[in-house]
């Protein structure tokens, strides 16, 4: 990997010479390197390398997460559902839940209660007392 330092000194001399395989073959590169790095120069007007842009970006934006808080704010019990359905959001309940975990909100999920006929009860109710 070329540092930046040697990367301006690599577009420099191509564009005082124009010649891309006697400067790839002066500093190790390929020449489509060279091509590269020029077009980055020509567009952005630096050829540093561009760290802050890496990875995958975030599905949410800084206007989404403050609508989140909001609806939060407004109504504590609201789930993750209603959240990503209301304000439309294109993230996931995941999503959604790692961003509220982040701004330092607890997410607790109802469980599920098992309901039982009056019957089955009954006979849960003897069972118990037998033993």
């Amino acid at each position: 990997m070329l540092q930046d330092d040697k990367r301006e000194l690599l577009v420099r001399e191509y564009e005082k010479t124009r010649d891309a395989k006697k400067i790839a073959s002066a500093y190790g590169v390929s020449v489509s390197t060279v091509y590269r790095l020029a077009k980055q120069k020509a567009t952005t007007g630096t050829v540093k390398l561009q760290v802050s842009r890496r990875g995958r970006k975030r599905v949410l934006s800084e206007e989404d997460l403050i609508r989140i808080e909001a609806m939060i704010q407004e109504n504590p019990g609201i789930t993750l559902r209603e959240i990503v359905e209301t304000l439309e959001l294109n993230a996931g309940g995941e999503t959604v839940r790692r961003a509220i975990k982040r701004m330092g909100y607890y997410y607790h999920r109802k469980k599920k209660v098992r309901r039982i006929s009056k019957r089955d009860h009954a006979r849960y109710m003897k069972q118990t007392q037998r033993g």
